[in-house]
């Protein structure tokens, strides 16, 4: 099956952004580097806004199915969990660019609203399916150690990029593991 020229700059936008943020992508350069016209942009999607919406509708989907993955292959709580820390160990290994949704939080007070919505969305995905997992295993206050888990995870991750160390990310993964259940990982 054959990307779509929708696809491909969804794709395409998605790099850019993980790459140099939203503020700093235009139509024209998506346009110049797929050989099209901007205008075949335009029609795809109006407006910057749509197309940033999509990317960041595009990318809590797929995690979303990630989790689901997870949640039907580990039903076992921390199972999940670890797999889920798994993901960010991933990433960390991957790629030096940051992740589409932490570019977003750099400049979310700067986005439109529609993707600062989509933000928004993203993480109570990661949130809420957390928390859950935490309550299926008993953790007392599962919303507020949710938020930890959450915050360490995306901090490792930005420090694992931001220092070109990988290792940094496993540093912080003893430590989600400790907090949440003591030895998750």
């Amino acid at each position: 099956m054959t990307t779509t020229t929708r696809n491909k700059i969804i794709e395409l936008a998605q790099e850019a952004i993980a790459s140099r943020g939203y503020s700093a992508f235009s139509f024209r350069e998506l346009a110049t580097e797929l050989g099209i016209k901007s205008a075949s942009i335009h029609y795809h999607f109006p407006t910057k806004t749509h197309l940033g919406v999509e990317v960041a509708r595009t990318y809590r989907s797929h995690l979303e199915a990630a989790l689901q993955r997870i949640t039907e292959h580990h039903p076992e709580p921390r199972h999940a969990l670890e797999q889920m820390v798994a993901i960010y160990r991933h990433e960390a290994n991957t790629s030096q660019r940051m992740t589409v949704c932490t570019m977003l939080a750099v400049e979310i007070k700067n986005l439109p609203i529609e993707i600062q919505q989509e933000m928004k969305a993203f993480y109570e995905l990661n949130l809420g399916w957390i928390e859950a997992r935490l309550a299926d295993l008993g953790v007392s206050e599962p919303a507020e150690k949710a938020r930890q888990v959450f915050a360490l995870l995306q901090g490792g991750l930005m420090g694992a990029k931001g220092q070109n160390d990988p290792a940094y990310v496993d540093v912080v993964t003893k430590a989600v593991g400790t907090l949440a259940l003591g030895t998750l990982v």
